[in-house]
């Protein structure tokens, strides 16, 4: 009897230590899977917040299109046509090289407000270059732009068409693989100078802001 119930308690015994080693393994198992899991989303969530992730796919090279609606507001007023403010859209096509760079040309329509009563209000056709430089691999770039042409008034050509230049610093926001919300802000100064007779004109400033999307590869 004696041997029996010796032999139940070491099979009890040994019973009881496969099972807690068993639970002991899983637990180490279940515990090594989470780790894994944590570290492939701490490294996701790093290359999707940090500056030092994976290069935006438009800002690899290529062929870009950008369309921008713009406000701007003189700086002074004065009592001469084209000066007080104006409201418009722009567009313009060009190829965004790998390090940042972007080059492009475009048109547009521009609508001045005279400002004063019992004045008509003007309208300018911007033709311009554009040029554009993204700062940084993180997803939401900051860059420098820097447009510069001519604006055409064709009912009056000679007397109203003016140069201009329109430094400036904006953002671009990704929405989707291959297109950008962009936001600038800058300084639009257009010149009357007259090529026919070499006289100086009027130099007129705005402030002038864009709000456009970008689309790209």
């Amino acid at each position: 009897m004696k041997r029996l119930y010796t032999f139940v308690i070491i099979f009890l015994l040994a019973a009881s230590y496969a099972s807690a080693q068993i639970i002991t393994e899983r637990c180490f198992h279940l515990d090594k899977v989470q780790f894994i899991q944590q570290k492939q989303d701490f490294w996701r969530r790093h290359k999707l917040f940090s500056t030092s992730g994976k290069p935006y796919v438009a800002i690899k090279g290529g062929l870009y299109n950008i369309t921008e609606g713009q406000y701007g507001f003189g700086l002074k007023w004065k009592n001469t046509p084209f000066s007080n403010r104006f409201a418009g859209a722009t567009t313009a096509v060009g190829w965004r090289f790998s390090n940042g760079l972007a080059i492009g040309g475009g048109a547009g329509f521009l609508m001045y407000d005279f400002g004063i009563e019992d004045h008509d209000s003007g309208w300018m056709l911007p033709v311009f270059a554009d040029g554009r430089y993204y700062i940084g691999k993180q997803k939401n770039k900051f860059f420098a732009m820097l447009d510069g042409g001519f604006l055409f008034n064709f009912q009056d050509f000679k007397d109203n068409a003016r140069y201009f230049i329109n430094p400036g610093l904006g953002i671009s926001i990704p929405l989707t693989g291959n297109m950008q919300l962009s936001f600038a802000a800058g300084l639009f100064t257009q010149y009357d100078y007259n090529f026919w007779t070499k006289e100086d004109g009027r130099r007129d400033s705005f402030i002038n802001m864009k709000l456009g999307l970008t689309f790209g590869k």
